[in-house]
């Protein structure tokens, strides 16, 4: 997950960098990436091809040149899905914020430390839930959405198949070679006639 910080003030780069670093160390994400940028146009030579590739923008509204706000309602318009957080000294640009889809507004010098680090990590959480995958399970007189990469294994018998996903289970009818090709690019392997496994879960 790639997150970006694009504020003018050196000082406040630092201070909410640090903030967002001990978050993601506190919260275990490990395959997190924080850059950060002063103005909006760096960041553009930088990234502009792959806007799309970040998921959580935070933007300090008031930066010379392209400011923030008119940054997040560009993005917008041009299909950016990611989560957008500004900072900002002022209020008055909240009902902005809004139209823009913003997922919060950080007050510089009023938003305590304890908020700033909730704000951070519901965001990650919407992000990592955006990047999910889904399969639709169909038993009887029930169904599960299931997110793909919580599934640890199917095993096979007879025609009922069981999904084994977090400490749940699932039975439909289907069969283990129509998973297995639908699967197969997602990272599971039939490791016996009975069983497809995602290779995530597997030890040894």
């Amino acid at each position: 997950m790639r997150i970006i910080i694009c504020d003018d003030n050196p000082n406040d780069i630092k201070k909410y960098s640090e903030i967002i670093n001990n978050v993601i160390v506190d919260a275990q994400e490990e395959d997190m990436e924080l850059i950060a940028y002063e103005s909006v146009s760096q960041l553009l030579f930088d990234m502009e091809d792959k806007l799309n590739l970040i998921d959580i923008m935070i933007l300090d509204i008031n930066m010379p040149g392209t400011n923030g706000m008119e940054f997040a309602k560009s993005i917008r318009e041009n299909s950016y899905k990611g989560e957008i957080i500004f900072l900002t000294w002022s209020k008055d640009h909240m009902p902005g914020a809004f139209d823009v889809r913003a997922f919060n507004y950080i007050v510089k010098g009023e938003t305590d430390i304890k908020r700033v680090e909730k704000i951070i990590l519901g965001s990650i959480d919407v992000a990592k839930e955006k990047t999910k995958e889904y399969m639709l399970f169909t038993g009887i007189g029930e169904y599960r959405n299931i997110a793909i990469n919580d599934i640890k294994y199917f095993e096979v018998r007879g025609k009922i198949i069981t999904v084994y996903y977090g400490s749940k289970s699932f039975e439909f009818i289907s069969t283990i070679g129509k998973l297995e090709n639908l699967l197969f690019t997602k990272g599971f392997l039939r490791v016996h006639r009975s069983f497809l496994v995602s290779l995530q879960y597997i030890k040894t």
